[in-house]
């Protein structure tokens, strides 16, 4: 009785919700769109609150009544009546908020109570199969009597037995022409860590059979649909909750915060703060004590440079970090950001980190193609922390385009997409013999190929040297951190937590808000940052060939960073020079050649100029003192005789020649004997 009432309330309703569908959604009738999507906070907020009550608790019947009026109110315009998708998204927050809980409703609140209601929630796409064809309407013939017999098929999702005739026939036809079919697709999507109670908990997920899907491969989405009940086990009244997917939506991944005027006001004074990049990159990492440049570039990283067109605004950084430094603490505590991922290559191959197109069982029982989104991908607009980076030749091919054109192209199984991969990279691994040697390139200290190395932005290696004033301070800070979880007033004196600053309190849910206003600006560089920039660049090119135009790129971003760190609207001279600090402290340690007093990007990716001119010396001379022998071979007692008179001595010599071996220029057919290859 109650429910008739309120369908004839709702019935009410008709003629307002066709004047609202012809005034807001005239635009879309006109342009004859293939799909609509009704807003239903919108309608909320027009007035026909009763109606948005109506759908949350009867969503099939609500569905219906909109594509009705969506139907006259084109035909009033068009005296013709539609063919496009009508569908809703957009539940008002009051409908998404759970009982007894300040939050919203998340994967892990779909339960029983929620079976046949409207609900509206967030995911991060784990598999997804092709665009495949369901029924939704039959329409048979008996071949006895000739009688049409036509159903709907309100769960095509489940088998459905066909109907039989009046006359007792069986023998039913389907008129395929009279039929009425759907695009549809099965998606598997997980709970993001952000909307997880606890992050180290088992990851929740829930299967989305998704209606007249345009095609989701990948990403985090928002579900509208209505959560359904399907038996496995006909023998036991035991169900498996999927949704009906109705509308899915794939977001930005962006960080996205509720900022209140309160909030823009705390961030805008703390910005103000000379030191306040400082602040709040050591803030970012508090556990690790020192490696303020490190610090500095990770929160940068965060922030991001300006995207334009197809120039990059992610910053990839790589540390190479001596044993018991703590690259792993670093990485978790960014993973812990709101968008981005830990994942680490001991745990995943090149596609885990990618994508991959495998054979897979579906939830409706058919062996299929699906799509399985890895690290890279899942991690769109934040940051994939990739952990013990010592990978095999694969990882090049697979995640080279992911770094250079933040894409990732797949063709299998009749599946072709191009999945974004717009994301920076934080890695970290250990050099190959355990401790870094800044007298040796990068290139042969870790198992990474030289292109996929050549797209990082900044390479720090984090060295453990001793020093007793050092180590006294790392020390005393490791155990007042173990001390600061168990005693609040050294958790207060240290600011494991938080520190107050002006008043404000800086902790990690600050700092989030802080990063994501910062994200909002697009600093343009002034003419004065911009000849600071060029004379930086330039500088760094004097004589033989030094940094190239990747390190420049690199410099605007950070610049970029730094501006809108400090809410700028213009990259200025400060911004610069810090950009150019930072890229200059970093290839200190990995590129500076001290004998010329110049950097040598060469000394990253493989070999030095200074390097590579004394190999042409040993192989000169190998070559040289084979041409002089009957059977080819130069003697080794020789070559390093005339390696001395060069200027090269013994050890240095050994170690060229080996490397000549290795890079397969000479061969070592008899022990101390060379020729060239």
């Amino acid at each position: 009785m109650e429910n008739d009432k309120i369908r004839e309330k709702i019935e009410e309703l008709k003629d307002l919700l066709i004047y609202y569908i012809r005034n807001f959604y005239n635009d879309d009738i006109i342009s004859e769109k293939e799909r609509i999507e009704i807003d239903l906070t919108e309608i909320y907020k027009f007035g026909l609150i009763d109606f948005v009550e109506f759908i949350h608790e009867h969503p099939k019947e609500g569905l219906k009544f909109i594509e009705e009026c969506y139907r006259k109110a084109y035909y009033s315009l068009k005296n013709e009546y539609p063919k496009c998708i009508i569908t809703i998204k957009n539940l008002p927050e009051i409908f998404k908020k759970v009982r007894h809980k300040n939050r919203l409703l998340t994967i892990s609140d779909i339960k029983s109570h929620t079976i046949g209601k409207l609900v509206e929630f967030e995911g991060i796409v784990v598999t997804a199969t092709k665009i495949k064809t369901v029924l939704k309407k039959a329409t048979f013939i008996c071949s006895k009597c000739g009688k049409k017999i036509t159903i709907n098929i309100d769960n095509p999702f489940e088998p459905f037995e066909e109907p039989s005739c009046e006359c007792g026939g069986n023998d039913l036809v389907l008129i395929d022409n009279e039929c009425e079919y759907m695009d549809f697709q099965e998606i598997k999507v997980q709970q993001p860590l952000d909307l997880m109670d606890d992050p180290e908990e088992p990851p929740k997920y829930i299967t989305v059979f998704l209606e007249n899907s345009p095609g989701i491969y990948c990403g985090r989405v928002k579900i509208t649909g209505i959560p359904i009940k399907i038996q496995k086990n006909k023998k036991v009244p035991i169900y498996d909750i999927y949704i009906k997917g109705i509308n899915c939506e794939v977001l930005d991944d962006e960080i996205e915060m509720e900022l209140s005027r309160e909030d823009i006001k705390k961030i805008e004074k703390i910005s103000k703060l000379p030191n306040v990049v400082d602040l709040l990159a050591d803030r970012l990492i508090p556990e690790i004590k020192g490696h303020e440049v490190v610090k500095k570039a990770v929160f940068l990283q965060q922030i991001k440079g300006v995207k334009k067109g197809n120039k990059r605004a992610d910053i990839h950084i790589l540390l190479i970090t001596d044993p018991g430094i703590g690259k792993t603490v670093i990485l978790r505590r960014i993973a812990e950001l709101p968008g981005n991922l830990y994942g680490s290559v001991t745990t995943a191959s090149g596609v885990g980190l990618t994508a991959a197109v495998v054979r897979e069982k579906t939830e409706i029982g058919d062996d299929t193609w699906v799509i399985k989104p890895g690290l890279l991908v899942k991690a769109n607009k934040g940051t994939a922390c990739i952990d013990e980076l010592t990978v095999n030749k694969d990882l090049q091919s697979y995640v080279l385009e992911a770094m250079e054109s933040q894409t990732i192209h797949i063709s299998k199984g009749g599946i072709t997409a191009k999945l974004p991969a717009e994301c920076a990279i934080l890695a970290a691994c250990n050099p190959r013999w355990g401790r870094f040697d800044p007298n040796i390139s990068v290139a042969e200290q870790i198992n990474i190929p030289a292109p996929l190395l050549s797209r990082f932005d900044l390479i720090f290696p984090i060295r453990d040297e001793p020093d007793r004033a050092k180590d006294k301070e790392i020390a005393e800070h490791i155990i007042d951190i173990h001390r600061a979880h168990l005693d609040k007033e050294v958790n207060k004196k240290v600011g494991l937590e938080y520190i107050e600053v002006d008043g404000i309190k800086i902790d990690t849910e600050f700092i989030i808000k802080y990063i994501a206003y910062a994200r909002q600006k697009k600093p343009v560089i002034s003419e004065e940052a911009k000849k600071l920039l060029i004379n930086y660049y330039l500088n760094m090119r004097k004589g033989t060939i030094q940094v190239t135009a990747r390190q420049l790129e690199a410099a605007i971003r950070l610049a970029e960073a730094h501006a809108k760190a400090k809410l700028k609207d213009v990259v200025d001279e400060e911004d610069a020079k810090e950009a150019i600090n930072i890229i200059t402290e970093c290839l200190k340690q990995i590129a500076y050649d001290p004998d010329t007093g110049q950097f040598d990007i060469d000394k990253i990716t493989g070999v030095s100029k200074k390097d590579r001119d004394k190999m042409m010396v040993v192989y000169e001379i190998i070559k040289k003192l084979a041409e002089k022998k009957d059977d080819g071979l130069a003697l080794h007692e020789d070559v390093i005789e005339l390696c001395e008179k060069e200027g090269i001595d013994e050890e240095e010599a050994e170690r060229i020649i080996k490397k000549l071996i290795k890079n397969g220029d000479i061969d070592e057919p008899k022990p101390g004997k060379y020729r060239l290859m």
